[in-house]
């Protein structure tokens, strides 16, 4: 009995050195912290800042409004004076649009006189015409009278009865009465010629024009309302070029007047650089959020250890105060004094680990649990090599213990 206590007492003495030297001699960091990338949201404009998120570890999601810069001095007076501009082309526009309505009620006038003037100038011309008519029938007449009269005054000068003058005084009578029919039918032909040409609406004569004044005066009226409707067009083409500016230099003074910051990734607010209310510079710092997509986790090696390392190689993760161990690579070799290499991240080094050499270690599990989704700050252990008791537990893992 006292030799079997003996014999439990030494294994379990060579089991504990075993597994403390092993430990001691497994390839494991000296420090390891969850980590992650710094997103500054910094002022675009200066004004006044408005905070919407003020508590240090609130977190936020992409798309949140976060802050908002208002500069109530920005310089309008561009924007005034474009808008100053369209006011008075809108006013030109006015303007010709009532100087064309003018124009068009005395063109509307001038057209009634004009239709009145051509129908009053042809009911003249038709009496006239008429009147030509019936001159030049009694001149038929008369021609046919004197026509008569010659005939018998030669047939009676043939017999003798009638005299040489009576003859001649006959022959000039009926030269009269054509020379009379001939004129009276070219009064009908010209009075004919001037109706044709009034219904056209061109009017001939010896004491007037082609057209009559209110027919030049709608003429007139028409070029000037044409030239009013090609600067009625320029003016347009001047409100709608000044529109456009209108709505840039809206968008400009909207740009450079207000800005609403929104987060663009999923995060915690790291630091807050600035008090609510504050007037800030363009470019400043006011908010550090922590990106939560960027986890990884920042350890500190010997330099032995360090040396037997490769980009790519598989190690394990274990918090404090945790047992799940998580599977993870290394991303990045820093070497030693990796100071500058956490400018951007949240948790800088500690002197002691500037005196290891800096490795970076990506654990895609740690986002997948919802405790430690965004847990920057809380610290481990790398495991690059197994120890026993690592081995052990995939032993008990592996049967199901």
């Amino acid at each position: 009995m006292r030799l079997a206590r003996v014999v439990i007492g030494l294994v379990l003495l060579v089991g504990g050195l075993y597994v403390i030297i092993g430990e001691h001699f497994a390839g494991t960091s000296a420090d390891a912290t969850i980590n992650a990338r710094l997103y500054v949201v910094r002022a675009p404009i200066e004004g006044r800042v408005t905070l919407a998120v003020k508590s240090i570890g609130a977190r936020v999601s992409p798309g949140e409004h976060v802050a908002e810069v208002t500069d109530e001095r920005f310089d309008t007076a561009r924007l005034l004076e474009l808008e100053r501009d369209r006011d008075n082309q809108r006013i030109e526009l006015k303007r010709l649009a009532g100087q064309r309505d003018v124009l068009s009620q005395s063109r509307t006038g001038f057209d009634a006189q004009s239709t009145d003037y051509q129908r009053g100038r042809i009911r003249q011309i038709e009496a006239r015409l008429a009147e030509t008519k019936a001159t030049q029938d009694a001149a038929a007449a008369r021609l046919r009278e004197a026509d008569a009269e010659f005939k018998r005054a030669n047939e009676l000068s043939t017999r003798g009865v009638q005299t040489v003058a009576g003859l001649g005084k006959a022959r000039a009578t009926f030269d009269v009465a054509q020379q009379e029919l001939e004129s009276a039918q070219q009064r009908v032909n010209y009075f004919e010629t001037e109706l044709t040409s009034a219904r056209a609406g061109v009017f001939i004569g010896e004491s007037y024009n082609d057209a009559p004044f209110s027919t030049q005066r709608i003429r007139e009226l028409d070029q000037r309302l044409a030239e009013l409707q090609v600067d009625e067009e320029q003016v347009k083409a001047r409100i709608t070029q000044f529109d456009r500016q209108i709505d840039a230099e809206h968008l400009r003074v909207n740009r450079l007047t207000s800005a609403t910051l929104n987060a663009r990734v999923p995060g915690l607010i790291w630091d807050v650089l600035v008090d609510d209310g504050e007037h800030t510079r363009r470019g400043q710092d006011l908010l550090k959020l922590v990106d939560c997509n960027s986890l990884i986790i920042t350890a500190g090696v010997s330099e032995s250890l360090y040396d037997s390392l490769s980009i790519g190689a598989a190690v394990q993760f274990r918090l404090f105060g945790d047992e799940r161990i998580f599977n993870g690579t290394v991303t990045r070799l820093g070497g030693s004094g990796g100071a500058s290499l956490y400018a951007n991240l949240a948790v800088g080094p500690s002197p002691q680990h500037l005196q290891r050499f800096d490795v970076t270690v990506t654990v895609p599990d740690l986002a997948q649990q919802p405790d430690l989704g965004c847990a920057v700050g809380r610290t481990g252990r790398v495991v690059f090599s197994s120890g026993p008791i690592a081995r052990l537990r995939r032993f008990l893992t592996l049967y199901g213990f």
